[in-house]
């Protein structure tokens, strides 16, 4: 096992942990975090947190012995979600200081100034590989690929932008910073799984081209599951059907598609 792959061992194994933690016990995180009585909100919210870092555990480790172009993937997927969060961090300490605690925010930051430091060196050592050539005769699966990054991108701005407006509707709480900053967190992780898809279109690899589908069949599952969990709390109202039939919807268009090359592929081989 080389360096790197060991390195993306280690990365799995943290953000399964992490992931698995903040998918089963949000309630715990955050009461910590925010020194209070967290609700339905807070958990629903750190819960679709943690299932996107369950499905960049699955990405990391799947591509820990692939190509220096995966590899790539495996460290942007770290550093943009990291510095989008220190971002949020500062103006969390400098326009709610008393949102979260010193300490926390101090441990926080030195997390994302480190994972940010560390995936970056890797991208140089690794010289930033990208792949070099489009697979023109999968006509489906690019423009799937496409669909899936835009949907990334808008769907993770939106919530970075207007968590409190999406949020407002479909909840029977008074909305706060605490329950904007969990929306905005989540609209980052968002943001940085484009990454996936888009590299995918240029690898050579059906393996490689998989992985990618099957992180995000993970993302989709893991986030529609924290939907119709959400809908056992009192602190949501009937009106989130509208999050569960879009993640439906993205998560059975993940999973006929990988149906298909599952199939295409069986068929190749016989």
């Amino acid at each position: 096992m080389g360096v790197v792959s060991t390195v993306l061992t280690l990365d799995a194994a943290f953000a399964f942990v992490t992931g698995t933690l903040l998918y089963f016990a949000p309630h715990f995180f955050s009461d910590i975090l925010f020194q209070r009585k967290s609700d339905g909100v807070h958990w629903h919210l750190v819960r679709c947190i943690g299932g996107q870092i369950l499905a960049s555990s699955f990405v990391s480790y799947r591509f820990r012995n692939s190509s220096g172009s995966s590899h790539t993937v495996c460290h942007i997927i770290r550093v943009i979600p990291s510095i989008l969060l220190l971002v949020l961090l500062y103006q969390c300490q400098s326009m709610t200081p008393d949102l979260i605690p010193l300490l926390a925010l101090k441990g926080l930051k030195s997390l994302m100034f480190f994972t940010v430091a560390l995936h970056f060196f890797w991208l140089l050592v690794g010289k930033w590989q990208v792949g070099n050539q489009l697979c023109k005769s999968d006509t489906l699966g690019n423009f799937l690929y496409q669909l899936d990054a835009v949907a990334s991108v808008c769907i993770g701005a939106a919530w970075m932008t207007f968590p409190k407006w999406l949020l407002h509707r479909q909840v029977l709480v008074d909305l706060d910073e605490s329950h904007e900053l969990c929306g905005r967190v989540m609209g980052a992780l968002f943001i940085s799984s484009y990454v996936v898809s888009t590299h995918a279109l240029y690898w050579e690899s059906q393996r490689d081209r998989n992985v990618a589908i099957d992180g995000r069949v993970l993302c989709c599952l893991s986030i529609l599951a924290a939907q119709l969990w959400s809908q056992t709390y009192e602190s949501w109202s009937g009106n989130h059907w509208i999050g569960i039939t879009l993640f439906s919807t993205w998560t059975v268009i993940s999973l006929i598609y990988r149906t298909y090359i599952g199939v295409k592929g069986k068929s190749h081989r016989e």
